[in-house]
């Protein structure tokens, strides 16, 4: 059984139909895994949760919003997932965001984090901006990555077996991460964002600031990804045994 820790309001978990993003993805963790998947509420999460499921993959969502506006507290489950158990864990956008953090920061004493935010728009940059006000109004003023976009190889990987180096897969963010942890290879680039994918060095630990399970046709780089990350799964279990 995978796991999906999906980092989401409490109140959502419970409101969501067949329909929602969530099912979506699920369903598309379980085709290409052929295990079932369980979504979990992040704030639910932790090494309890890992030791009582027992699964053999952990996938952990994308999210919006500032970071400004979560608890430390409430990721702190997610955190001692990331640095105690040695399982495939892949991390898609805000959870890239938050692998970042966590092995840069440590979380624990950590008060607040922060907008990573990408570069400043020049005044006259032709690129499409999103209309904010009030405390989010400066968003207006960045970079905001929203649509599909080219994704560089920077290494040779498991995860990106038969693919191109340019691969086409959807983005939307508009935070990074500045420095690539300690323990950390780089994995990936794009034109907007250097960090796009990275891997610790020692275990099957990704992080993608992309949205690879956010695939659709003609683009389905995303698709052939997360195959990938289910045959580094397979492989981990079969070395394991």
């Amino acid at each position: 059984m995978w796991l999906y820790v999906r980092v989401q309001d409490p109140e959502a978990y419970y409101r969501d139909g067949p329909d929602s993003h969530a099912a979506k993805v699920k369903a598309r963790l379980e085709e290409v895994s052929g295990e079932r998947c369980l979504i979990v509420p992040y704030r639910e999460f932790g090494l309890s949760v890992v030791e009582e499921l027992r699964p053999t993959a952990i996938v952990m969502s994308g999210f919006g919003g500032r970071w400004q506006s979560y608890k430390v507290e409430w990721f702190l489950g997610m955190d001692e997932v990331l640095h105690g158990v040695d399982l495939p864990i892949l991390c898609i956008c805000g959870s890239h965001q938050l692998l970042g953090f966590s092995f840069s920061l440590d979380l624990r004493s950590t008060p607040l984090l922060e907008d990573q935010l990408m570069r400043r728009l020049q005044p006259d940059e032709d690129f499409p901006r999103r209309a904010r006000s009030g405390p989010d109004e400066e968003l207006s003023h960045y970079y905001l990555a929203d649509g599909f976009f080219p994704i560089f190889r920077v290494a040779e990987d498991p995860l990106f077996a038969g693919l191109p180096e340019r691969m086409i897969m959807r983005c939307s963010h508009y935070c990074e991460v500045k420095e690539l942890p300690s323990g950390f290879q780089l994995l990936a680039s794009s034109g907007h964002c250097r960090i796009e994918a990275m891997r610790h060095v020692s275990r099957p630990l990704y992080g993608i600031q992309f949205h690879a399970e956010a695939y659709e046709e003609p683009f389905l780089d995303g698709r052939k990804l997360l195959a990938n990350f289910a045959t580094i799964v397979e492989g981990f279990w079969r070395g394991s045994r």
